[in-house]
């Protein structure tokens, strides 16, 4: 992790700043705009932002992050738009994520929001897998999943941690898809 690359993540937890952060080494990644809510050695979290709206969070590989760019100051219309909304500045979700390791992570973002997104983007970059977890095992955890029609899958899918680069929660669409699945039976 370059030590610049650091200092602008913890600038952008303590200035509130939009900025648009870019990950290496992983081919066609997205670039995600938003708001930097929390860091750490392992896994940065932001509070996604698109057209002036906020949409849940992604928490991304803290190693993988190779630019954080400044999006827009306090001045900019996606923070006014936020500001008068009562949005801004953006905060990590509640209860508070560990943010050490994925399995803790993980957990806790599938129990505080009942779905979250597991991405592999190195292996398959354009998929994500949206489930709840199931179980976490030392290098892997297991994810109960529901379909694009918000049908719950009968087997749990296997994720290795060391594949995993981003987990997405809280976003509308997976508010809706749980909305429409109900809890997983």
């Amino acid at each position: 992790m370059d030590n610049k690359v650091m200092a602008r993540l913890d600038e952008a937890v303590s200035s509130g700043a939009l900025v648009r952060v870019h990950r290496s080494g992983i081919r066609d990644a997205d670039r995600l705009d938003g708001f930097v809510v929390g860091t750490s050695a392992a896994w940065t979290l932001i509070a996604l932002c698109s057209d002036v709206q906020l949409d849940g969070w992604a928490a991304v590989r803290t190693a993988d992050i190779s630019k954080v760019r400044w999006r827009g100051g306090e001045d900019s219309l996606t923070v006014r738009a936020l500001r008068r909304r009562g949005l801004w500045p953006a905060r990590a979700p509640q209860p508070e994520l560990a943010l050490d390791g994925l399995a803790e992570l993980a957990e806790g973002a599938s129990g505080a929001f009942g779905l979250v997104s597991v991405h592999v983007e190195r292996h398959a970059p354009d998929a994500c897998w949206i489930g709840e977890v199931a179980a976490v095992r030392p290098k892997s955890l297991r994810l109960r999943e529901v379909d694009p029609d918000a049908r719950w899958q009968p087997k749990p899918s296997k994720f290795r941690f060391k594949h995993v680069t981003r987990l997405g929660f809280g976003g509308r669409y997976e508010r809706t898809l749980l909305e429409f699945a109900g809890p997983n039976r």
